[in-house]
């Protein structure tokens, strides 16, 4: 047995949490140990471009679902060893391109955040590009934030970005965000104005705040075309929130 393999787990940890995703995983070749570190190694970064191109996931191709359910079954297994092992699940990073949409994949990232959010994550991150198609509020393009994310009360870092849509249901419950000390929120759908500040009020450590690009659906609104019954957000009402040291919006 190699020096490095003797190490304890957690400075193993750490020396794969330095690696790329994809070099870490390779370390599972190294020595019995380290495929034992690796499959206890609570962060996990996934982005879709290390498993397939977007000619890959076109109608027609011949690799475009293989390809894909390599992605799904590579992640769900690792967050279920986790689980399995009763390990936390620390970090789960989401990079993923043209796959999210009722026939393709979000019901496998609904499964992902569940799991990560019942598992003591501290770091959630999910960008998503591809999934809304320019601002047609009339069609599946969203990817709609699951409820279970707020059971995540061990979350630090709330990071989400590209097509996400986070639904007036969210209002009717109380968010366990009292640990959230960074908010990264861009291209972000709200289905009602009130959502951003009851989103907000709950993470009552918040320290940074980051919010580009978001806007609010209007349901009730006739204009036509759709995209004129949404609006950018123009303000927002941070009062109480006596950690807070930056803003960007």
């Amino acid at each position: 047995m190699d020096r490095l393999s003797g190490l304890p787990k957690t400075i193993l940890h750490d020396i794969l949490a330095r690696l790329s995703d994809k070099d870490a995983a390779k370390t599972i070749a190294l020595s019995k140990a380290w495929r034992d570190t690796w499959y206890s190694f609570p962060n996990l970064s996934v982005c879709s471009g290390d498993f397939f191109t977007i000619h890959d996931i076109v109608p027609g191709s011949s690799h475009r679902f293989s390809k894909m359910h390599i992605l799904f079954d590579y992640v769900t297994k690792r967050l279920l060893r986790l689980r399995d092992q009763g390990l936390a699940i620390k970090e789960l990073k989401l990079s993923l391109t043209n796959l999210l949409n009722p026939t393709r994949g979000s019901h496998h990232v609904d499964q992902w955040i569940q799991m990560a959010s019942e598992n003591g994550v501290k770091v959630l991150e999910l960008h998503l590009t591809g999934g809304c198609i320019g601002r047609d509020y009339s069609q599946d393009n969203w990817y709609d934030l699951p409820l279970c994310v707020i059971e995540a009360k061990s979350l630090a870092k709330l990071e989400l970005a590209g097509g996400i849509r986070i639904d007036q249901e969210f209002l009717n419950h109380s968010m366990k965000f009292s640990s959230v000390k960074s908010l990264f929120l861009s291209q972000v759908l709200f289905t009602h104005e009130r959502i951003i500040e009851h989103l907000i009020s709950h993470c009552t450590l918040i320290e940074h705040l980051t919010m580009n690009y978001c806007s609010v659906y209007n349901h009730l609104s006739t204009e036509d075309p759709l995209v004129q019954r949404s609006h950018r957000v123009k303000s927002l009402f941070l009062n109480g929130l006596q950690k807070l040291k930056d803003v960007d919006v």
